[in-house]
């Protein structure tokens, strides 16, 4: 009759017992709790820390130039070209410390005026795109065609207000060539 459970030859039999209360497959974690929250807590400080040190992506920070705005600021008429929201021309204009030029027209000078018609024609100019710019929000885009930043073209409900100007003899369309804006006609 078996003794116990021990086949004979077997290992020295332990009559304690207290085999049977021991854990044989004790679970070990492979990577110590600790050890991951450390990890975790590393990798939260150098998140931010990487946000002070990095540059903030375009869409976060200041408004490209050549990015559409929405402007409805009061404009008032001024010869600061460092104007904060000032009509400088009638196709010149100061926002934020910047001067713009409306790119679809061209306009009469007031400044070297060649005769007193093409003056009067400039303080009139300046006057309705100062009114015009007043009548609400419009849009500034800068003008595709055109490598120069500071062109844009103004317009508010899909109209633009150089066609505007155009439309009520305050401007011409743009043209590359000098406009006698002293003959009649």
């Amino acid at each position: 009759m078996a003794y116990s459970l021990h086949d004979i030859g077997d290992e020295d039999r332990d009559r304690s017992d207290h085999w049977l209360n021991d854990k044989q497959d004790q679970r070990r974690a492979i990577v110590p709790l600790r050890l991951i929250l450390i990890a975790l807590l590393m990798g939260a400080l150098l998140l931010v820390l990487m946000r002070h040190v990095l540059p903030a992506s375009t869409t976060a920070s200041a408004p490209s130039i050549d990015a559409p705005a929405t402007i409805s600021t009061r404009f008032a008429a001024c010869d600061d070209l460092d104007g904060q929201a000032c009509v400088l021309a009638t196709d010149a204009y100061a926002y934020q410390g910047r001067r713009y030029h409306l790119a679809d027209i061209s306009a009469p000078r007031l400044e070297g005026a060649a005769c007193p018609q093409e003056a009067a024609l400039a303080r009139a100019g300046r006057t309705a795109l100062q009114g015009m710019l007043n009548g609400g929000s419009f849009e500034a885009h800068a003008d595709p065609a055109d490598s120069d930043p500071t062109d844009r073209i103004l317009l508010r409900d899909g109209v633009s207000l150089g066609q505007l100007l155009i439309l009520k003899h305050y401007a011409r369309p743009w043209s590359a060539k000098p406009i006698d804006w002293c003959a009649a006609g």
